[in-house]
Formats: C-alpha cells, structure tokens, sequence
C-alpha cells in the first residue's frame, strides 16, 4: 500500500475554536499546497454537517473529517495534533459531541479507496496503545514513524 504519511502534512498544537474553524484552517492550507481544490473547504464542511466523523473509543475520541474524491489533487491523510480539544459530532450518533483532540483528514481521489482507507485508519486508531503514541509524541518524525510502521 502506498505511503499516505508525510511529515508536511503533520500538524502540532493546531489552533482552531471549533470544528468549522478548523476544516476552514486546514481547507486553507491544503489548497495552498495545492494538495486539493476550490470548494473543497465548502464541501468537506457541508459533508461533515451531514455525515459527522466523529468517533468514539471510550477512553479517547478522534475525528476524520473527508470529502469528495473530486476535490483532491494530491492523496494523502493529513494529521493533526489541536492544542485544545474541539467539539465533533459522533460519526454513529450524530446527536452526540465529542471532545477530540487528534484529527486525521483523509485526501482521497478514488471513491473505492475511501472506505478502505477509512477502515484500516479506523482499526489502526482503536489500538489505544498507538492512539497514546501519537498524542504523547512531541515531535513530526516521531509521528510520522508511529503511523508509517503501523498502518
């Protein structure tokens, strides 16, 4: 399986208010890097309200926020590191808020590829042990070395 993991697309003490806030932020970057298109901003916002990626593990929450293949040039999962947690809606219970504080953005071109991705990611993340790794890691490289040897 390809590399999805880039140290340029690790972000530590992200500042974003709430979650609108931050898939703007973010929006913004990745369309400078031209990593994705106009109107991805407005569609992964619009897709997040009503199909929330919030997910729950019990002892922890993570959201991975994605949109339409259509909107992205360059593949990729991003991952981010909030510095306060933000509030996103449970991907399974929609009228639940949860607090997360780790957020993986998925940048996918095939539509087939999107839920594959989203599955291994998922079960990756509900291994407490590197859930613990990432949000513990203080640095990029070290991130990226968690997440390159495990997924």
């Amino acid at each position: 399986m390809k590399n999805y993991f880039k140290e340029e697309n690790i972000f530590l003490n992200f500042d974003a208010n709430d979650r609108k806030d931050f898939l703007s932020k973010i929006s913004k970057i990745l369309f400078e890097k031209k990593y994705v298109k106009e109107g991805f901003n407005d569609s992964i916002i619009e897709r997040e309200e009503k199909y929330p990626t919030g997910l729950d593990f019990g002892e922890y929450k993570i959201a991975i926020p994605h949109t339409n293949p259509e909107y992205v040039n360059e593949e990729g999962i991003v991952t981010v590191k909030l510095k306060k947690p933000i509030i996103f809606r449970d991907m399974g219970l929609d009228e639940n808020d949860l607090e997360v504080s780790v957020i993986f953005v998925l940048l996918v071109q095939k539509g087939e590829e999107q839920v594959n991705l989203l599955t291994k990611l998922m079960s990756l993340l509900e291994q407490k042990e590197v859930y613990n790794a990432i949000r513990n890691a203080s640095d990029k490289e070290e991130i990226l070395r968690i997440l390159s040897k495990n997924f």
